[in-house]
């Protein structure tokens, strides 16, 4: 073979033997800038949308400014969804079926005995309003009620309205005390209990309370406009009282309290030449005994069996002189030492399940008692035990003595529906006699979600010493619980 040929030959394998080399660096030139030209590709096309979605934001912007009467309506709008979504109802219907499920008072199904509490001992001064049967009826589980009660006269009677707060809490702050508060009107009261304490036969209260405005007002804290109110000043006061009760063997109770009032008055509308009473503290210890075999069931206070009832106590004021619209003042030094006493005695009987017949006789007076002190009674609210005469609105009469029987009789129609009648006598002992009359008739309805109404239509008037016009007036009162 020539020689050129070999050298040819020879040339072309050198050649050759770099494509390998020449090869393995394409491919590696092509992978490496290929990702680099691509990313750089998205990268572009990344920002021409944020370029794209940041002018379509403005365009948005620039279409979509609302007037501020527009973003009013907004936020009505969306606070009025949130509420609903809280409710769990979307439309009116909805709505309507969700206050008709709600239950705004849950009842307790056992009887409440006597002994489980005040052990029929009254334990204020002048037994005030006490609504606490409608709270001793509901369930366990409800702490607080709130209840709705007026006297609307059909005759020449002041209207009476009361919102009634009532809350408490048993063994407090993990403690063996129980906790009470009372709200009504010008009135607020707290109370502590502790049971069987100092001794296991013993039982402890401490009430705090607190009139404004009118204390010589209703015994629920409102004053009615009845002519015998006190209305040319405004009487404030603060009262303390502390009562230990024994609860003894046979059913039998007695107590101990001691009462410290501090009197505050102020003129509101008085004449030039009038004389106010002057501001002092009132010392008022008592003692009460009792006999309690009775129980108490429910809202209605289905009442079965005998309780005796009876307190006197002796008032001591710092000081006091006449007062009023000269020459014709009241009370003078002679009430700076008062005594008021009453007897009580309720006896219920029940019949056929829910017949129940109550029958409730009071004496009630006192020595020397003025306009703060004097014994009074009057009223169709009979769930609160007042001293009621149904005819009449709460505490139309203010005397010195009286004697009164009430007697009641109620039934259920069925299960939402009770009928009540009463029956009402009193007798004015002093400072002159008057007889008076009263009657009426009412229902305790059950409504939706276990909310209880009732509706009272009562009848009165004076017959002694002369006939006097007949009286109306209806009762209305509900309460709910939480």
């Amino acid at each position: 073979m020539p020689v050129s040929v070999i050298n040819k030959i020879k040339s072309l394998r050198s050649i050759f033997s770099f494509i390998p080399f020449i090869t393995v660096f394409l491919l590696f030139v092509v992978i490496g800038v290929a990702p680099a030209r691509g990313s750089d590709l998205e990268k572009q096309g990344k920002d021409r949308e944020e370029m794209q979605g940041a002018a379509d934001l403005l365009r948005d912007r620039n279409t979509s400014l609302k007037t501020t009467d527009e973003l009013l309506r907004e936020l009505i709008r969306r606070k009025y969804e949130r509420e609903r979504r809280l409710l769990g109802v979307q439309t009116p219907d909805e709505l309507l079926k969700y206050l008709v499920r709600k239950q705004w008072y849950r009842y307790k199904k056992e009887q409440v005995h006597g002994r489980s509490g005040k052990g029929g001992l009254e334990t204020l001064q002048q037994g005030d309003a006490d609504l606490t049967g409608i709270k001793k009826g509901a369930s366990e589980d409800i702490h607080n009620i709130v209840v709705l009660l007026g006297e609307i006269p059909v005759s020449s009677q002041e209207p009476v309205y009361a919102p009634v707060f009532i809350a408490d809490r048993e063994k407090i702050f993990g403690s063996g005390t129980d906790f009470s508060f009372t709200w009504v009107g010008y009135k607020a009261t707290m109370k502590l209990t502790q049971k069987k304490f100092p001794w296991k036969n013993t039982s402890l209260n401490e009430t705090v309370i607190g009139s404004f405005l009118y204390a010589s007002g209703t015994n629920i804290g409102f004053v009615s406009g009845n002519l015998q109110e006190e209305v040319r000043f405004y009487t404030n006061y603060v009262s303390e009282l502390v009562t230990l009760t024994w609860h003894l063997p046979n059913y039998f109770n007695t107590a101990f309290t001691l009462d410290s009032r501090q009197y505050f008055f102020v003129a509101r509308d008085v004449p030039e030449e009038f004389v106010m009473p002057k501001n002092h503290v009132n010392i008022f210890p008592r003692i009460d005994v009792g006999y309690d075999r009775q129980t108490e069931k429910g809202i209605d206070q289905i009442t079965e069996g005998l309780r005796v009832s009876s307190w006197i106590g002796y008032g001591i004021r710092s000081r006091w002189e006449q007062w009023g619209m000269p020459p014709e003042y009241e009370a003078g030094e002679e009430a700076g030492h008062f005594t008021i006493y009453s007897l009580t005695m309720t006896y219920g009987f029940l019949f056929r399940r829910t017949h129940n017949i109550i029958f409730r006789g009071r004496y009630k007076g006192g020595i020397n008692n003025d306009f703060l002190t004097r014994p009074r009674f009057g009223g169709s609210i009979d769930n609160a035990n007042l001293d009621v005469v149904h005819g009449f609105t709460v505490d139309s009469f203010r005397v010195n003595n009286f004697g009164l029987v009430n007697l009641r009789y109620g039934f259920d129609l069925f299960s939402r529906l009770r009928l009540n009648f009463f029956l009402d006598y009193a007798r004015i002992f002093s400072p002159d006699r008057e007889d008076v009359l009263g009657s009426a008739y009412g229902i305790r309805i059950i409504s939706f979600g276990g909310l209880p109404i009732w509706l009272t239509h009562s009848i009165g008037r004076a017959v002694y010493p002369e006939h006097q016009p007949w009286e109306q007036v209806i009762m209305v009162m509900t309460a709910a619980g939480w």
